[in-house]
């Protein structure tokens, strides 16, 4: 992830990319730096922290809500529950064709599925 276009003099923020989309996020270096420094404590490597800090500011974005309100959501949770919460805002961005931290898709019953009307 590199940071690019810091702007000390007119506002205070930075843009992200990480090739995630290749759409850059413009943020609040403030907020950026509060979101990356819990997520550097909570997880196991600064390439982690670094990929879920580029992830919530996508999803902030996508959702229109701040990602202060979005981190105080996540906070708490860790290890396996925190993958599994970035996974489900991560798979409302997406195509429904793949999902991110599912195994196995639900299939519905043949019976029922048959007599759904779209």
């Amino acid at each position: 992830m590199a940071i690019t276009n810091i702007s000390t003099q007119l506002d205070n923020t930075v843009k992200v990319f990480n090739n995630f989309y290749t759409n850059p996020v413009n943020v609040n270096a403030t907020d950026y730096d509060v979101v990356r420094s819990y997520f550097v404590d909570v997880c196991q490597s600064i390439n982690t922290a670094d990929n879920f800090t580029a992830i919530l500011f996508k999803i902030a974005a996508y959702t229109q809500e701040s990602p202060m309100t979005l981190l105080d959501y996540i906070k708490g949770k860790v290890g396996l529950e925190l993958s599994a919460t970035m996974a489900y805002y991560l798979n409302s961005l997406k195509s429904k064709t793949t999902l991110y931290g599912v195994a196995n898709l639900p299939v519905p019953n043949p019976n029922v599925q048959r007599n759904i009307l779209i």
